[in-house]
């Protein structure tokens, strides 16, 4: 039996290590997509476009066909997720324990799920917020990515909230449901 020349263990080689590089960089990117740190947030960001943008309003169309617009004149909270991001549920607990919060306190604010896979059904969507308790939690689908380019969210289990002239104030990841409260009150609920 033959040995493989040198050339040839080197194309083998290079080929291997082309490989261990694309699966790294994909284990890479679908780890981050989830978002790891609970404890990040930044106040105060503006959208891209400046006040000029950040003051168009999109009418969204609901899970339950309801339409609620953002902004609006009252501060907005958006959690942006996936049924198949597993960190997302957390998030979209307290987004769902924060609106229970304000709606029992008689404040007034928006509370969104977001979801940012244009694949996913409203059934599967559905299902995922029974899963998480949360079935009254209003909820959409991303589908042209609207939401997520103009408030430059581009990672799952982003939370932002969004004050009544359209500017983000505040951007943080799985952040608790008094966080989300006190974001809120901090845009003018």
């Amino acid at each position: 039996m033959t040995s493989a020349s040198p050339a040839a263990r080197r194309t083998r080689l290079r080929r291997r290590t082309a490989l261990a590089l694309a699966a790294a960089a994909t284990a890479a990117l679908t780890l981050s997509a989830c978002g790891t740190d609970t404890k990040t947030s930044t106040p105060a960001t503006s959208t891209s476009g400046g006040n000029a943008a950040a003051a168009k309003a999109d009418t969204l169309t609901l899970l339950d066909d309801t339409k609620l617009t953002v902004p609006a004149k009252e501060p907005a909270a958006l959690f942006f997720f996936s049924v198949g991001c597993g960190e997302c549920a957390g998030g979209a607990k307290n987004l769902d324990k924060a609106a229970k919060a304000f709606d029992k306190a008689g404040k007034k604010a928006n509370f969104l799920a977001v979801d940012m896979d244009p694949s996913e059904s409203k059934t599967t969507i559905m299902q995922f917020l029974q899963y998480i308790k949360a079935p009254t939690l209003p909820a959409t689908v991303d589908k042209n990515a609207t939401l997520s380019q103009r408030y430059q969210v581009a990672a799952l289990s982003t939370l932002i909230v969004v004050d009544p002239a359209g500017k983000v104030t505040y951007r943080a990841t799985d952040p608790s449901a008094g966080q989300i409260q006190d974001a809120l009150k901090k845009a003018g609920a």
